[in-house]
């Protein structure tokens, strides 16, 4: 009889099959030894077992084969660590037990072909197994009498989970929601902070559950201030349920009406209302959080559970300084961002170890230097110092290791250090990590064009209706350079958001790529109309006129630029964009050795952008890749 097939496993970022023997991280193969891989297959056969030093040693090798037993061990469990990325003082995956062995700590998912749900296995909590066995291949063979008896039981098996799934009742949790935007029923329109800030805080909450795919912000927003039917926009957003609110806030009392609907049948699952004072909020979104996950009736571990109530501070007055950020952290503005920082900072004065608005602060001043408000050597310090202590309060949170992971790869042009702090993001919080532009990002700036390509899909399968989701896969496809699919992916966020000014952006790059200068200059026009005449939209737009071979225009563009320097700063990048153009290579390298030393972010991209093709057979350039850094 043929041996059984062993599902694939995966924990953390990984995944390993077992009967190709192969570990695979985000889908790309890690190069492993046989000796290494063989520790980790049996290590995940019993998540949580302790597998002794002599059981490795018998499987691996035999007395007659190997001589210093102890020094190969070692060597093949530090190659193992290393391909894992786990340390053994501090282990996510693998945990040592002095002279007795290791145990396989994470959780992990058996990839059944045939499952509704991958099986999970906590490593914390499996039971040691006695008397086992460590097959070189599969399960082992079995008898064919014991064959046939198991393939009856298994049919009978089968035949019941069936029934049990077609006929049973529909009691069984709910694996998908959309959380929409609390209505601000007070007569104070202040109170919006509020009804926003609790809005997302449940979504991110209810994000951090394995089991439950909970709609992102960006998407649910977009129905903020209609009236829309809540059953339409679950079947629209392809959810199971949806759960809508309304804050009324009277003095200093709170009043939410919450209700969850049953998008299939239109029915009321659950509704409830909470009064609270405003210093006790905290409580109150813990009352929200708990009773939402009971409703959708979520079988929680007692870690879920855990991390469903944590909260970052006890300060309400903190919290709210915190609420008041995000609300104008989310208006993804200039002034809007230069709000959010003072309101971060205030609630840091309030409470020191605030661990999660420091990392609010940290992603607040690198976007103050993406929008040019402030100049890279002056934001981006400040982000990198916010985003550390962030970690020294609280090393486990997610939000701080992207920020982290950004700057590294943008402003230190450390690409190891990224992976790092990308790799342990993922691990904490996957979901918050491949929902984030700054990861894709990371993955072009590095060349892996197709792995950034999968998760900028994945990221937008799970979120089909979000203007910026579909914005970011029409960056990808433009870095990737497949520029008909970057048009293509463009119109289609027009079509969801015609005034998404960014995408017009892309949009335009991707014309002039194609050497479709006119309609590029048209798009690109439209760009610098909705972001109000914005440094970047003037310098594509002076890349077009030069493109068009409209000299004088785009002259005259290039010295409203400096003229718009002396007032505010504009990165030299830009004025080496319209030099390029213009081919004009000196003054071009000048501006780009200019733009060097201010740590652009763009220029993380140089490799990529076809903006710069102009220059690309030149010396000056090829050097001043090789000087950022950008892996091979």
């Amino acid at each position: 009889m043929a041996e059984s097939k062993r599902p694939p496993i995966r924990f953390g970022i990984f995944e390993v099959d077992l009967e190709a023997g192969e570990l695979r991280r985000q889908g790309l193969k890690v190069k492993l030894q046989q000796q290494p891989f063989q520790i980790l297959a049996m290590l995940l056969e019993y998540p949580g077992a302790v597998v002794t030093r002599e059981e490795l040693q018998k499987r691996l090798w035999p007395s007659d084969t190997f001589v210093d037993f102890d020094r190969g061990l070692n060597r093949a469990t530090n190659r193992l660590r290393e391909s894992l990325r786990d340390e053994a003082d501090n282990p996510r995956f693998i945990e040592t037990l002095p002279r007795r062995g290791y145990r396989f700590i994470g959780q992990v998912e058996k990839l059944g072909e045939r499952q509704g749900a991958p099986e999970l296995v906590s490593g914390q909590e499996s039971a040691t197994p006695t008397n086992r066995s460590w097959p070189s291949r599969g399960f082992g063979r079995v008898s064919p009498r014991l064959g046939f008896s198991v393939a009856i039981v298994g049919l009978a098996v089968l035949t019941l989970a069936a029934w049990f799934f077609l006929f049973r009742p529909r009691d069984g949790a709910i694996k998908s929601v959309a959380v929409l935007p609390f209505v601000n029923a007070s007569s104070d329109s202040n109170a919006e902070y509020l009804s926003d800030g609790i809005t997302e805080s449940l979504i991110n909450n209810l994000s951090q559950l394995p089991n439950l795919r909970v709609m992102a912000r960006s998407t649910v927003f977009r129905y903020k201030g209609k009236d829309t039917d809540p059953q339409k926009i679950g079947n629209d957003l392809r959810v199971q349920a949806v759960l809508s609110g309304r804050l009324v806030q009277q003095g200093n009392v709170l009043i939410i009406q919450a209700d969850l609907v049953d998008v299939k049948t239109g029915a009321q699952l659950w509704g409830g209302q909470f009064n609270r004072s405003v210093d006790n909020v905290l409580a109150l979104q813990d009352d929200l959080s708990g009773e939402i996950a009971e409703k959708l009736r979520l079988k929680l571990t007692g870690d879920e559970r855990q991390q469903l109530a944590k909260r970052y501070t006890e300060d309400a007055e903190a919290y709210q300084f915190y609420l008041k950020g995000q609300y104008y952290w989310n208006k993804r503005s200039p002034e809007g961002t230069q709000k959010a920082v003072s309101y971060f900072q205030q609630a840091i004065a309030k409470d020191p170890a605030y661990a999660l608005a420091y990392a609010a602060l940290a992603d607040a001043y690198t976007y103050l230097s993406f929008f040019n408000v402030v100049p890279p050597r002056e934001a981006v310090p400040r982000a990198k110092a916010a985003a550390t202590k962030a970690l020294e309060i609280d090393d486990h949170l997610a939000q701080a290791h992207i920020s982290l992971g950004y700057i590294s790869f943008a402003y230190d042009w450390d690409w190891t250090a990224a992976e790092k702090h990308f790799d342990q993001a993922l691990a904490l919080n996957p979901t918050l990590t491949r929902a984030h532009n700054f990861y894709p990002l990371y993955l072009s700036s590095r060349g892996m064009a197709q792995q950034a390509l999968a998760v900028a899909k994945a990221a937008l399968n799970l979120d089909p209706a979000s203007p910026s989701v579909s914005h970011y896969l029409a960056v990808q496809l433009y870095l990737a350079r497949q520029f008909d699919q970057a048009i293509e992916q463009c119109h289609k966020t027009l079509d969801l958001d015609p005034n998404f000014a960014v995408a017009y952006h892309v949009l335009g790059q991707a014309y002039l790529a194609k050497g479709r200068n006119r309609e590029a200059a048209l798009v690109l026009e439209k760009y610098s109309e909705l972001s109000q005449g914005s440094a970047d939209s003037r310098a594509l737009v002076g890349y077009s006129q030069a493109r068009l071979g409209e000299r004088s225009q785009a002259l005259r563009t290039l010295e409203e630029l400096k003229a718009a320097s002396r007032k505010s700063y504009v990165p030299a990048f830009y004025f080496a964009m319209i030099d390029a153009a213009l081919e004009d290579k000196e003054q071009a390298f000048m501006q780009l050795e200019k733009g060097y030393d201010e740590r652009y972010a763009r220029f993380a991209y140089l490799k990529l952008e076809a903006l710069w093709d102009p220059l690309r057979s030149d010396e000056r350039f090829s050097d001043l890749v090789r000087r950022v850094g950008i892996p091979p």
